[in-house]
C-alpha cells in the first residue's frame, strides 16, 4: 500500500507482509475540517475496538505494532482462536462467534471508509493531511489482522473431528469482509496519493 509517510501494512489476503516507505514533506496544518477530524476519530475508535473485542492482540507500543504487522498473530496463548475456544467450544458456538465478529469488524471498517472517502472527495485546500492518512491506514491494518485471525480460528474449528457444521455462511461473511478490505485498501491508496499531490503543490 502506497503511503506518504512511514507505513507498515499487511497484505493479508495475499498472505504476505510488506513495509513501504515514501519520503514525506513537512506541512503546516491549520484549520482542520470536520471530515478530517471525524476520520481520525473513527479510525482511532475502530483500532481500539479491534483490540478491546479481542479481534487482534494489543500491539505493545510501536515495536509491538511493527512485530504484529510483520509476523501476524503473536505467539501468546491468548490469541483470538484460543479466546473463542476454536478447539474446545461447540462448533456451532465458535462459528457463530466468528461470523458475528467478522460482521462487526466489516461494518466498522465500512463506517471508517465512509469518512475516508469524505476526506478524499473534499475540495478544501488542506484536505487529506498526513494524520488522516496515518490514522486510516492504522485502522485498515487492524481490519486486515482481524480478518486473518478469523480465518485462522475457522481453520482450527473446521479441522476438528467433531466438526459437523456447514461453514458456508461463515465463508460468505469472511468473503464479504475481504472485499471490504480490498475496497478500503484502494481508498487508502487514493488518500495517500491525494496527500502527496496536495503536499507537492504546497511545497
Amino acid at each position: 500500500m502506497r503511503s506518504v509517510v512511514l507505513s507498515l501494512s499487511l497484505c493479508l489476503l495475499g498472505g504476505c507482509a510488506t513495509v513501504s516507505m515514501v519520503p514525506g514533506e513537512t506541512t503546516v496544518e491549520s484549520g482542520l475540517s470536520h471530515n478530517q477530524s471525524a476520520l481520525r476519530k473513527v479510525s482511532a475508535e475502530y483500532a481500539d475496538r479491534a483490540t478491546e473485542e479481542g479481534w487482534v492482540e494489543a500491539s505493545g507500543g510501536l515495536a509491538g505494532f511493527a512485530d504484529m504487522l510483520i509476523n501476524g498473530r503473536g505467539d501468546t496463548p491468548d490469541d483470538y482462536a484460543t479466546r473463542i475456544g476454536a478447539q474446545t467450544n461447540a462448533p456451532a458456538i465458535v462459528l457463530s462467534r466468528i461470523s458475528a465478529d467478522s460482521e462487526a469488524a466489516r461494518t466498522g471498517l465500512v463506517s471508517v471508509s465512509v469518512e475516508a472517502r469524505a476526506v478524499l472527495n473534499s475540495t478544501t485546500a488542506d484536505a487529506a493531511s498526513r494524520a488522516d492518512v496515518m490514522s486510516y491506514e492504522r485502522a485498515l491494518v487492524r481490519a486486515q489482522t482481524a480478518y486473518r485471525n478469523f480465518q485462522t480460528a475457522l481453520g482450527q474449528v473446521s479441522a476438528r473431528a467433531d466438526m459437523d457444521m456447514d461453514t458456508a455462511p461463515v465463508d460468505a461473511e469472511l468473503a464479504n469482509f475481504a472485499d471490504t478490505i480490498d475496497s478500503a485498501r484502494d481508498t487508502a491508496d487514493q488518500l495517500a496519493d491525494k496527500y502527496a499531490s496536495l503536499n507537492s503543490i504546497v511545497s
